[in-house]
């Protein structure tokens, strides 16, 4: 039996982050694991003097990621 709790991915980009987060989907899927889409949730940070501004929303497939309340 095969279990994965919480999963951290790191990326520059959004483009990035979809990306990896997609591999992730298929390579758990393929193992017959699935992704809980509903408790997925992102999180951007910055780590310059620039003030924080609004990625936008992320999506993989069909199913739209809520940000994380900071």
């Amino acid at each position: 039996m095969l279990f994965a709790d919480d999963i951290v991915l790191i990326e520059k980009t959004k483009e990035g982050a979809k990306a990896k987060l997609e591999l992730w989907r298929n390579a758990l899927e393929s193992k017959g694991l699935h992704l809980s889409r509903s408790k997925t949730e992102y999180m951007e940070c910055t780590f310059s003097q620039e003030r924080n501004t609004y990625i936008g929303d992320v999506t993989i497939g069909d199913q739209l990621y809520k940000m994380m309340a900071k």
